[in-house]
């Protein structure tokens, strides 16, 4: 179980410095069973999302934002701000800070980027998504594009990575519905790409400021 009392801004860089548990974590929240390995001879796009951080009084929490319900693509669905890379961005990690700005409003320079996750391949959109972890510096006014996000959701991490928020709920892929894994929170279904990044995330929490470890 994870002492989110001790978690801080050093020990969350640090522990994305350490080696990071990738695809094992991802398999965990994985829907289907869905394969990883980007195929040979496939080259995917590039996009980047960020996981904006924030402490209040003494709670570490993150924000969730909710897709408009018309966009042609995850539609309605609870994800992460993010989007495509672009050819002016200088790497991925300004995609992530700009598409935050484009989606709701976050100046980059309101935002400690700390570290980064494990690279992960959707092979349904042939995107690579890099994902980001910053520590918001400042009071936060959001302006929403309310053509890509209908809300933004803050979520206490000690409530997200309960026990009781991994489930199973059916979901519609392809026309078809299915039980994925996921984090079932507020009546939220956090599922795919965003609830694999966040296996990974709640991974190395818990190898870092589990009530087990030794310090």
């Amino acid at each position: 179980m994870i002492n989110f009392n001790k978690i801080t801004t050093q020990g969350i860089r640090h522990a994305l410095n350490e080696e990071l548990p990738g695809a094992e974590a991802h398999y965990a929240m994985s829907p289907g069973g869905r394969k990883l390995d980007i195929p040979t001879g496939i080259i995917p796009k590039k996009s980047a999302i960020l996981i904006p951080l924030f402490f209040n009084t003494n709670e570490i929490y993150t924000y969730l934002t909710k897709r408009n319900h018309n966009l042609k693509k995850h539609p309605g669905q609870i994800s992460f701000p993010g989007g495509s890379y672009e050819p002016h961005d200088i790497n991925t990690q300004a995609t992530a800070l700009r598409e935050t700005h484009e989606e709701i409003g976050i100046e980059p320079e309101n935002i400690e980027v700390l570290g980064k996750l494990s690279n992960l391949y959707i092979p349904v959109s042939n995107f690579t998504i890099a994902p980001y972890v910053g520590l918001l510096k400042n009071n936060i006014n959001f302006r929403i594009d309310r053509n890509e996000v209908t809300e933004v959701i803050p979520v206490g991490l000690s409530e997200l990575f309960h026990n009781q928020t991994h489930s199973f709920k059916p979901v519609k892929i392809a026309g078809e519905k299915i039980n994925v894994p996921c984090y079932f929170i507020n009546g939220n279904i956090i599922w795919g790409a965003t609830s694999m990044i966040l296996s990974e995330l709640e991974a190395i929490l818990e190898r870092h400021y589990s009530h087990r470890a030794k310090r």
